[in-house]
């Protein structure tokens, strides 16, 4: 991948981050949130200036290969924008029934489990098709995605008085309406995991990236389904997980696996071996495991 690319993604992540520390800490002093959000934002633009040796030119030159990396097939970034556009729709009507607790359409209440498998679902298949298309694309929209999950839940555990009604409700609709007990309520974890699973794949295994993520963004979340709708028999090992979810975990990864033209022996190894590893994790750990421990097993393999 193009380094600069990457650096653009790490730069926007240091950025968000320096932005929120230091806003955080000049909130008790500075009771004006619109000045504690200039000088917060001023401030922070100095943690990024090292990633351009403080030189204008050389942050102009760097942005200018990234935008014409972006850029350069036309065709498939607005096939990619065009498939965004109706998966985020869905997420949007998602979020609101898992806001209600209901479907609007049917009696049955929207469990926490159901809208964040659903919404992983979702959002898997865009970073899917960004990681086919162009991986650099992948990586710094995961970047973003990462810096939008840490201003939401920064705005959703410490609201703003100000911009309480606006912010608090966004980052509680799209993110609080998947949290499950009293830990994901304080710090909703399993997206965090999943998008680090997706940039740490991208780094580790360029080549495999694809497959992690398709693993990541299907087996997991329709395994989780099956668990809440279909699961009765606890695995003795790891009684979170269900037997039923487990072996649609495999049968999932190895039809993934083997559609992507994986030899179908190897598929189903790997998806017992990342199935294994799964069971084992807790509080959407296997958001992160499942597509790093899938790029491991089929480099393993020889792919």
């Amino acid at each position: 991948m193009e380094w600069v690319a990457l650096k653009a993604g790490v730069v926007c992540l240091a950025y968000i981050s320096c932005f929120t520390l230091l806003f955080h800490l000049f909130r008790r002093k500075l009771l004006n949130v619109a000045g504690n959000i200039l000088l917060a934002g001023l401030l922070s633009i100095f943690a990024v200036l090292p990633f351009y040796r403080f030189s204008p030119s050389v942050y102009y030159a760097e942005t200018q290969q990234v935008l014409d990396l972006f850029l350069s097939d036309l065709k498939g970034l607005a096939l990619g924008i065009l498939l965004c556009l109706p998966l985020l729709a869905a997420g949007f009507l998602l979020s609101r029934e898992a806001w209600l607790g209901r479907w609007l359409w049917a009696a049955r209440k929207v469990s926490p489990i159901t809208y964040r498998c659903l919404g992983q679902l979702l959002g898997g298949s865009i970073f899917c098709y960004f990681a086919w298309f162009k991986a650099e694309l992948a990586f710094f929209l995961a970047c973003l995605c990462l810096c939008a999950m840490i201003l939401g839940e920064y705005s959703r555990l410490r609201p703003l008085p100000t911009f309480r009604p606006i912010l608090r409700g966004l980052a509680d609709r799209w993110i609080g309406s998947a949290a499950v007990g009293e830990a994901e309520t304080k710090l909703y974890a399993p997206s965090f995991f999943f998008l680090s699973g997706i940039l740490f794949s991208l780094l580790l295994f360029p080549s495999l990236a694809f497959f992690c993520i398709a693993m990541g963004t299907f087996t997991d979340p329709i395994s989780g389904l099956v668990d809440e709708f279909l699961g009765k028999t606890k695995i003795i090992y790891s009684p979170h997980k269900t037997m039923e979810g487990s072996l649609s975990f495999l049968l999932v990864g190895t039809v993934v696996l083997h559609l992507l033209r994986v030899d179908f022996p190897v598929s189903l190894l790997v998806s017992i071996a990342v199935m294994f590893l799964e069971s084992l994790c807790v509080r959407g750990g296997d958001n992160f495991v499942v597509p790093l421990s899938t790029g491991l097993f089929l480099t393993y393999f020889g792919y």
